[in-house]
């Protein structure tokens, strides 16, 4: 068998996931409130965290202090644009689109276009989402009305049983793929349609971006699945 990607390692760890829900909802925290949080050793959440933030899917910083003696470590959920030379979220953006160029000479094929939106910008967030998404070991196509992106047979359903806030997790981390990639498109929705066999992500472009002007970006939000085992996925997990 082959192996996994690291990033679907790091991603199929309930704990790693706990700690990343607990950043995303409550914002930055200290190592010691996090392993509270998740009922983990300090120690144990430190681990989990360093893998995290070697993914970069966390960040930490020192707490801005006046005082003499070693400030705490503060996390947080990775967020916004990183502009910092070498970070691995900018360095996952750039390999994506060195692959995606490669696969395109070896295999001419007519680019992708989501919600009207087919330029280069756009292009580059697409070739970031798809290799995020490869990595985390997830099956997404392009829905036939190119507003919206099929997940398909997900990697973490036995997880997502017990734990639908996992799915708001990744819902996020979507939407980060996407805004660090710097382009027109944004993800707004999540359908657990049949979960988690089949998840839709409902994509649009923001008018006036990098791109050809597409559709304003709707309001985000989180829609129930229709299957039973999914209706009792919380609302709110996947919207900030």
């Amino acid at each position: 068998m082959a192996a996994q990607p690291p990033s679907y390692k790091t991603l199929a760890s309930l704990s790693r996931m706990n700690l990343l829900y607990q950043l995303q909802s409550r914002g930055t925290m200290t190592v010691n409130d996090l392993a509270e949080a998740a009922g983990l050793h300090h120690n144990t959440a430190r681990e989990h965290l360093d893998r995290l933030i070697n993914e970069g899917f966390v960040t930490c910083a020192p707490e801005p202090r006046d005082s003499k003696g070693r400030p705490k470590m503060l996390y947080s959920a990775a967020g916004g644009v990183s502009t910092e030379l070498g970070s691995i979220r900018g360095r996952k953006i750039e390999a994506a689109q060195e692959r995606a160029d490669q696969l395109r000479r070896m295999l001419p094929a007519g680019r992708a276009a989501v919600a009207g939106c087919s330029g280069p910008a756009a292009q580059r967030q697409l070739d970031a989402l798809d290799d995020h998404l490869d990595q985390a070991g997830f099956d997404a196509s392009i829905a036939a009305n190119r507003e919206q992106l099929n997940l398909r047979d997900c990697p973490y359903s036995e997880m997502v049983k017990d734990h639908p806030e996992v799915c708001g997790v990744h819902y996020r981390l979507i939407q980060g793929v996407l805004e660090q990639a710097d382009g027109p498109l944004r993800a707004v929705g999540l359908n657990l349609i049949n979960a988690p066999h089949l998840c839709v992500i409902d994509v649009v472009a923001m008018a006036g971006a990098h791109d050809d002007a597409a559709p304003a970006e709707r309001a985000p939000g989180i829609t129930p699945a229709i299957s039973a085992a999914s209706r009792a996925q919380p609302r709110n997990h996947a919207t900030q």
